[in-house]
């Protein structure tokens, strides 16, 4: 094993694994190494790893190696936080590959190409072939998977108090933490401006997708793909309680629109849909809207998205790239 020194040149370094060992229920810093050590061995390879210390570490080490025009993979092992930092180091850096190896609780970023055991196997990690995907740039950072606001904010905020009770998974505590926070009444009343489109409207939620999951699950955008140059974009208006369940089982499923962008019958009356390669959002009841990017959580009064077009480079084992839906337009 080679430990990370950072007087060392970012040159030197070819496979890069950075370890959040605060991710999920076990500490992936001692876990980990063991299986990338013997796996390196089988491909032949020399590897480096980085154990973070502390919020911020993983992208400061991504920026280090972004400094240097040397070709590097980067595998983030945590949750979806550890690869969003990663991805602000690496984002407009040719020479930088990311992959994702999920050690955290949520790992919603995996769920677009496969489970997370396909993520898990390190000879085919060590294999993976790089892709140019497209990322969403906010004023808040760069995100890869949705941006999302309003209920779905608030929503994300109450996910861990909801996977602390037992037999709480992913999706139960992202559905339950639904079921409370509708039950508050929440809406938000907002002036929309997209690339062909202009609207005022009240809504409870909204998804601004680069990709189609989220939220432990659920498939908020059945059609995106990480490279065509543009976001999909999923507004939803306040929903009777009563018909609220329905409507949710729906939505996980990836049932509220057709593969031509028309949204289904059940949701006709509540949702709205649209691609843009960008938008700004303007909250007009003087109340912030919560937002969350990739997981990451903060209130806005105006929001901005657009694409950053083929900004990142990302890691996939070879039979997810083959097979992910969500890549079907990538190439070199």
């Amino acid at each position: 094993m080679y430990l990370y020194d950072e007087k060392r040149e970012a040159a030197a370094i070819r496979y890069l694994f950075i370890i959040n060992p605060t991710a999920g229920k076990v500490d992936a810093s001692v876990a980990l190494p063991p299986r990338i050590r013997a796996a390196a061995e089988r491909a032949g390879i020399e590897f480096t790893i980085v154990v973070t210390r502390r919020a911020g570490h993983a992208r400061e080490v991504a920026e280090s190696c972004a400094e240097s025009s040397e070709p590097v993979r980067i595998y983030a092992c945590g949750g979806d936080g550890t690869f969003n930092e990663v991805l602000q180091g690496a984002a407009g850096h040719e020479q930088i590959s990311v992959g994702c190896i999920p050690c955290g609780s949520g790992n919603d970023y995996v769920r677009n190409f496969g489970n997370q055991s396909d993520f898990l196997d390190l000879d085919a990690q060590l294999a993976a072939d790089s892709y140019p995907a497209d990322l969403i740039r906010t004023p808040q950072g760069y995100g890869i998977d949705i941006y999302a606001a309003g209920i779905d904010a608030q929503v994300a905020n109450g996910i861990p108090k909801w996977r602390r009770v037992p037999l709480c998974g992913g999706t139960t505590a992202y559905t339950l933490s639904i079921l409370e926070a509708v039950c508050s009444s929440f809406r938000h009343r907002l002036h929309i401006r997209a690339d062909h489109l202009e609207m005022e409207d009240t809504f409870m939620m909204l998804a601004i997708c680069n990709a189609r999951m989220y939220g432990g699950g659920y498939c908020a955008a059945p059609y995106a793909n990480m490279d065509d140059g543009l976001l999909d974009v999923v507004l939803l208006k306040p929903v009777p309680r009563l018909r609220l369940a329905g409507l949710l089982k729906g939505y996980r499923q990836g049932r509220h629109l057709t593969p031509d962008g028309q949204v289904t019958e059940p949701f006709r009356p509540y949702m709205t849909f649209f691609r843009t390669s960008s938008i700004d959002i303007q909250v007009l009841d003087q109340r912030p809207l919560i937002t969350t990017l990739d997981g990451e959580c903060s209130p806005q009064m105006n929001l901005h998205a657009e694409v950053a077009r083929r900004s990142v480079r990302i890691l996939l084992p070879p039979k997810l790239a083959q097979n992910a839906p969500v890549l079907q337009a990538m190439g070199e």
